[in-house]
């Protein structure tokens, strides 16, 4: 069992994982959750972050982030999680980004050529920074 949290924000969302999901394989997994729990949004799972379980210098136990950037960093995850984890699940971070063509289309509609070339020969206006 695993908790996914969407851009660090709360709360998390829980769904079974198999210990032999690779790392492109987990990404299609989060991808399908959110959208199913966010129909309208098109941003898709660019980077996944493990809150693992470690020992400091003092033997206290903390959580720190683990960025999962190949398939041994997961094997690595569910090693970790085995040794440490009594209770609760493997808790997940992922990042959502829009797709470059989602960005694309919220950006400024291109100018055609003759637009541009009347912006390029314009008379140059002179700014002043004064407070008028």
């Amino acid at each position: 069992m695993a908790a996914v949290y969407y851009n660090g924000g709360k709360p998390s969302h829980l769904f079974r994982i198999h210990t032999d999901v690779t790392l492109s394989g987990l990404k299609g997994q989060l991808n399908e959750i959110n959208l199913e729990l966010n129909h309208m949004d098109t941003r898709r799972v660019d980077g996944v972050d493990y809150q693992r379980l470690s020992t400091d210098s003092s033997g206290s136990l903390r959580f720190s982030r683990m960025k999962l950037m190949n398939d041994d960093d997961v094997r690595t995850m569910f090693s970790i999680f085995c040794q440490y984890s009594t209770r609760g699940p493997i808790e997940l971070d992922a990042s959502l980004v829009k797709s470059v063509e989602e960005i694309r289309k919220s950006l400024i509609r291109p100018k055609n050529y003759e637009e541009i070339r009347a912006l390029l020969e314009a008379p140059d206006e002179e700014i002043s920074l004064d407070d008028a």
